[in-house]
């Protein structure tokens, strides 16, 4: 499996002071999105996985329309949050407001619930079930797109690297770059960290 691990674009939780659990793209979040398409033409994304918070499937949007793939949203894939519960839309409303999308774990019809009591521990757990699913469902030559968080996302490299939630390797992350993780046997390469650049052929 190769995994394109790709952090949403900038959201309108990026620009303000307080708490904002979920939020939509800002017009920059949206161009950073596009940018997202452009870098990823030519990958040959067979599958796209997508956080449930609203920032990360909009970053998705335009690679699914471009590629004709459903957005599978995967429930645990959330950021890391430790400010308190939040709910996020009901099930119907995320359908209307994201056609694209497809919900593969269970939900709650009035929302899929994060508790927001993570610590790191909780967090790099999390983390690991993810990679172990990611295994387990793409265990040949898929090609997966996986859009989530900064906070996530390190959490998920820590895992895939076999270090510990405890190590203090951290990776830069603007909005909208991407981590390319080729998955073999027991084995993963780190193929490219950064921006988006010309990295495929047409």
């Amino acid at each position: 499996m190769d995994l394109f691990l790709i952090r949403h674009g900038q959201s309108i939780g990026n620009t303000v002071t307080y708490d904002m659990a979920d939020g939509e793209l800002t017009e920059l979040g949206r161009s950073q999105a596009a940018h997202v398409l452009a870098g990823m033409k030519g990958a040959g994304v067979t599958h796209i996985v997508s956080s449930p918070l609203m920032r990360a499937i909009e970053t998705a949007q335009p690679l699914a329309r471009e590629t004709i793939l459903p957005i599978r949203v995967w429930v645990e894939t959330f950021e890391v949050r430790n400010k308190g519960a939040y709910r996020g839309p009901s099930v119907a409303e995320m359908a209307k407001m994201y056609p694209e999308i497809r919900f593969e774990d269970e939900v709650e019809a009035d929302g899929w619930y994060c508790s927001g009591d993570e610590d790191e521990e909780k967090a790099h757990g999390r983390a690991l079930r993810i990679i172990e699913r990611l295994r387990r469902e793409f265990p040949g030559d898929e090609r997966v797109a996986l859009f989530s968080h900064s906070g996530f996302n390190r959490r998920l490299l820590l895992a895939a690297l076999g270090l510990d939630h405890r190590s203090g390797v951290r990776f830069l992350q603007s909005n909208g770059t991407m981590f390319w993780l080729r998955f073999e046997g027991e084995g993963v390469d780190v193929r490219y960290i950064g921006d988006f650049r010309p990295i495929w052929g047409e």
